[in-house]
């Protein structure tokens, strides 16, 4: 366009200029400034026929130009022309074009996927109007090419608006190229946009998350052949992708490049199968783990260092049973190997570490049975250990009966009442010596059965328990009591239970008088018998005095005549302890009590009725004003 605009005028003036200027003066004189001079000389008309042909040359080259524009976009492709409609689908695969045109491909498009649909890089509903936007916007601009007249014609004025005729936008020739233009590239549309429709399909699998579909194949749960499945399934559809995708298509005008698409669809077909690969891996080697764990805790099992004889049968009775549970583990490591003969079928490599540990579960079944071997031999030098132990800790056993037997026989003598703290405490002590000989008696027996040696005898043991039984019976009764004594003395007397009393004391009572047989033989402890019994049977009397004082009627007033009554000075109430009252001697005024309180009753009974009498006449006179409340309303309503 600068050319026909700058160039070429320029060149036709300076070569007509140059011929001219050599005639000199006359018709073809150059120089002429008047203009009816100009209108009747033959220049004029040389003028005139240069315009004309420049103008058809110039026609001539629009009329050529718009035609090889339009046969260089528009190749030939039939199929596009056939089109009817607008719905057309693709309906063939996507590698196969039926637009295969009859001269290479106009533009190069991208097919890439969007969120929503496959897009192209540019889009193609823009063709149609861009490329008949070009091709009348050059024919726009040819219509603004000067003439040659004002540039030769240098002494004469002419207007600025001169211009050589052009083709115009509506000339029939210009109309039908546009139109087989336009009517091309609208056709093209609707296979290329088919096209791309059909790659929706992909979608899903192009912005799939790997991570989250792992974690939908756990949360799933699928055993080791579901799994396998997956794979397959993912590799069929890599190998689908790899037949049915293109790198590229022709689309009539179009030349689509589908390489960076199906590269991608193909790598995240590979990523998604080498997640499953890897999940099971994960799996298998969890599961492999949990085996080596077995036979690790078998081996610590049967490794443990015996510290006792039963120790020693202990771990060989598990050793009995490890054949079996070795055979299952085995069961188990057989169905593993089956699972990790799928990661074999798909070729997958395991990692050094996974490799080795499948292998060291497959090595422990004999492992284990060799170390069994070893434990056994280790274990009759452990026997003989053990025996020399039990001789000597047999002699220990005899010299600790000698000694306790000897104690208790000097301690029974003992019958002091002014001590009965000191000897509960000791009587409990040597009762649990005697308790832990026996028991240690019965693990000393059991290991020589276990030793096939004479078990050792415990009669004198039982015996001495039976004889000491009663002893400890009466120590432990006594003090018991006088704990118990002491807290209801002690403690205030509103938190006294005095069913709690009456128990303790029937129950001490109870146990003292079946101990009074079993001492006939014996004086002193007899004594000891008879005195805590005196002590219950003084006790007794405490409890009518103990039962008045706690009774709730009593007020602060009563409380007051009490200890004017009786010479205390001070305040009495529920709230101090029992000791208090006996200090005061309140034990030799029990009618002065009884009276107190009978008096406190009487009152009590008194108040209540006046209360139930008031309440009685509240009532009655409540009844009376919603009685007249009641006839008040009905007048009103009236």
């Amino acid at each position: 366009m600068k050319y026909l605009q700058n160039a070429w005028i320029e060149r036709t003036t300076m070569h007509l200029h140059r011929l001219l200027s050599r005639i000199g003066n006359g018709h073809f004189n150059i120089g002429v400034g008047r203009w009816e001079i100009y209108n009747v000389m033959k220049l004029k008309r040389l003028i005139e026929q240069v315009l004309y042909r420049m103008q058809d040359a110039l026609r001539d080259l629009l009329l050529d130009s718009t035609a090889a524009y339009v046969h260089y976009l528009v190749n030939d492709c039939s199929a596009v022309l056939a089109i009817e409609g607008e719905d057309y689908s693709w309906d063939g695969n996507l590698i196969d074009s039926p637009f295969e045109p009859q001269r290479p491909a106009v533009f190069y498009l991208l097919l890439e996927m969007g969120p929503d649909m496959p897009y192209y890089s540019t889009a193609p509903d823009t063709f149609p109007e861009t490329l008949r936007d070009i091709l009348d916007d050059i024919l726009r601009e040819c219509h603004f090419i000067h003439t040659i007249e004002p540039s030769l014609m240098q002494s004469l004025i002419f207007a600025e608006n001169l211009y050589l005729s052009s083709v115009g936008l509506l000339d029939c020739a210009i109309v039908k190229q546009r139109e087989a233009l336009v009517e091309y590239y609208h056709k093209a549309l609707l296979p290329l946009q088919a096209y791309a429709a059909r790659y929706a399909a992909y979608r899903e699998l192009f912005f799939t998350n790997v991570k989250e579909f792992v974690e939908q194949i756990k949360n799933a749960d699928k055993s080791s052949s579901e799994i396998k499945e997956d794979i397959a399934f993912q590799i069929r559809m890599r190998e689908n992708l790899e037949h049915t995708v293109p790198l590229c298509i022709v689309i009539g005008p179009f030349w689509i490049n589908v390489q960076p698409l199906r590269e991608a669809l193909i790598r995240k077909r590979q990523e998604l199968t080498a997640a499953l690969l890897k999940m099971l891996t994960e799996k298998l080697r969890i599961k492999t783990a949990d085996v080596i764990t077995c036979y690790n805790a078998i081996n610590e099992r049967m490794c443990e260092k015996p510290v006792s004889i039963e120790h020693i049968y202990d771990i060989r009775a598990y050793m009995e049973a490890v054949p079996e549970l070795v055979v299952r583990l085995e069961d188990r490591m057989r169905g593993i190997l089956y699972e990790y003969e799928i990661l074999e079928g798909f070729l997958h490599n395991l990692p050094d570490a996974d490799f080795q540990q499948k292998w060291n579960a497959l090595a422990y079944p004999r492992s284990v049975l060799k170390q069994m071997v070893s434990v056994k031999e280790f274990h009759e030098s452990e026997v003989d250990r053990f025996r020399k132990q039990q001789f000597a800790d047999e002699a220990a056993f005899t010299a600790s009966i000698e000694d306790i037997n000897a104690y208790i026989s000097k301690f029974t003598t003992l019958y002091d009442v002014s001590k009965v703290s000191e000897m509960s405490v000791e009587v409990r002590r040597l009762w649990k010596t005697v308790q832990e000989l026996i028991d240690q008696g019965h693990i000393m027996n059991r290991r020589q059965e276990l030793f096939e040696m004479a078990p050792i005898s415990l009669n004198n043991l039982y015996e001495l328990r039976s004889n000491f039984s009663a002893y400890r019976e009466l120590w432990t009764v006594a003090a018991d009591y006088l704990k118990l004594e002491e807290t209801w003395i002690g403690n205030p007397l509103a938190s006294v239970d005095l069913d709690g009393v009456r128990r303790g004391l029937q129950q001490t009572h109870d146990s003292l008088k079946d101990l009074l047989p079993l001492f006939r033989d014996q004086p002193q402890l007899l004594v000891v018998v008879e005195h805590f019994i005196q002590a219950v049977e003084a006790f007794r009397p405490n409890l009518d005095i103990m039962e008045l004082l706690k009774c709730p009627y009593l007020e602060a007033i009563h409380w007051g005549q009490l200890a004017k009554e009786i010479g205390v000075k001070g305040k009495l109430s529920v709230d101090v302890g029992f000791d208090v009252f006996l200090d005061h001697g309140f034990r030799d005024h029990l009618e002065t009590v009884r009276r107190v309180v009978v008096k406190a009753e009487q009152l009590r009974l008194e108040q209540e009725a006046r209360w139930a009498e008031e309440e009685r006449i509240r009532q009655i006179e409540e009844a009376y004003r919603r009685a007249r409340a009641q006839r008040r309303q009905n007048r009103t309503e009236i």
